[in-house]
């Protein structure tokens, strides 16, 4: 298996700093062919999906994606997946656990969301402030990182994804097995990649009118290193999100840029000698015009960003029965 890493080279100026890619960008690649009849070899993984205190309309539909077998919800609407579906559902990953994640300031859970938590048993509370700007985002990622290796289940890997993001289960199971070993898959960062080439880079927004506002207090490089994007979800093995804690690499770079901040984490990481397995997940920005149309086994993304509670129900029950010709226009027909 070829194991590839991307390597980056800072050209220091002062206060400011051109970060820029040198040379080709190296991923670890393999077909995702030879993955197809492995899912029993899933690694485990937990995901926070981001969520919010108001947010209970969206959790009640979402979890149509993200039922787990250790799951024990009474479904409000058994009639729209039977029994065999979910079953299929969690036979797709089944080590696989989902909580979505919410932040209750200063440690105080309304009782309506305490509720949720006891009928569900899939919300994660965490002592943090909801918000995108001022690095709450940030915060809140950090909170999510801090709270999965304070599980007890010790999953090989965690997921951060926000809840607008369609995830095809086992699609992405497969595109993990053929891109990482044993070897790569504890230092390994996936996710959907930009910049995608070489010669490009992503600058920083200094418009404080933009939601992607960074300050040059917090960052002042003038361009951001390679990272995953944010909304359709990224994953990091624990051994790398290991590093980035005991290290306490994120307390020096609390960006405001939610996925440019752990960009800057793992890029880090890489400069004091560890090595980041890069992965390049299918997916999409949720900012641009998307190939929305035609059938299942061509649908090009295995995580699609920027989507209403419905268009990713529906999805994800064409996704569980994988059947190649069945056609996705009627999930965003509407």
């Amino acid at each position: 298996m070829k194991i590839g890493f991307i390597h980056v080279t800072r050209l220091i100026a002062v206060s400011w700093a051109v970060i820029q890619p040198a040379g080709a960008l190296k991923l670890a690649g393999q077909s995702v062919a030879g993955a197809k009849n492995r899912d029993e070899a899933c690694p485990s993984m937990f995901v926070a999906v981001f969520s919010r205190e108001d947010g209970a309309k969206t959790r009640s539909m979402l979890r149509d994606m993200w039922v787990g077998e250790d799951t024990f919800f009474e479904r409000q609407n058994s009639d729209d997946f039977s029994d065999a579906d979910l079953k299929s559902a969690a036979n797709g990953w089944s080590n696989l656990v989902a909580n979505f994640a919410i932040c209750t300031d200063e440690g105080q859970t309304p009782a309506a969301l305490q509720k949720e938590a006891d009928d569900y048993g899939d919300l994660l509370f965490m002592d943090c402030k909801e918000g995108y700007g001022h690095g709450l985002l940030t915060k809140k990622t950090l909170a999510a990182m801090q709270a999965f290796r304070q599980r007890s289940n010790a999953e090989e890997l965690f997921m951060k994804v926000d809840d607008d993001t369609f995830v095809a289960r086992r699609r992405l199971c497969h595109e993990i097995l053929a891109r990482t070993d044993a070897n790569s898959l504890g230092m390994a960062y996936m996710g959907v990649l930009t910049p995608k080439r070489s010669d490009e880079a992503a600058v920083p927004h200094r418009e404080k009118s933009s939601q992607f506002y960074e300050p040059e207090d917090v960052y002042p490089n003038k361009t951001y290193p390679w990272s995953m994007e944010g909304g359709p979800g990224y994953i990091l093995g624990r051994n790398l999100l290991n590093t980035l804690l005991d290290d306490d690499i994120p307390a020096a770079h609390m960006l405001w840029t939610e996925d440019k901040a752990v960009g800057v984490w793992v890029y880090e990481a890489e400069q004091r000698g560890s090595a980041a397995n890069w992965v390049d997940i299918p997916g999409t920005d949720g900012y641009s015009l998307w190939k929305d149309r035609g059938k299942w086994g061509d649908y090009p993304y295995v995580l699609r960003h920027h989507l209403r509670p419905q268009n990713i129900q529906c999805m994800s029950r064409i996704a569980v029965a994988d059947k190649a010709d069945a056609t996705v226009d009627n999930c965003f027909s509407d």
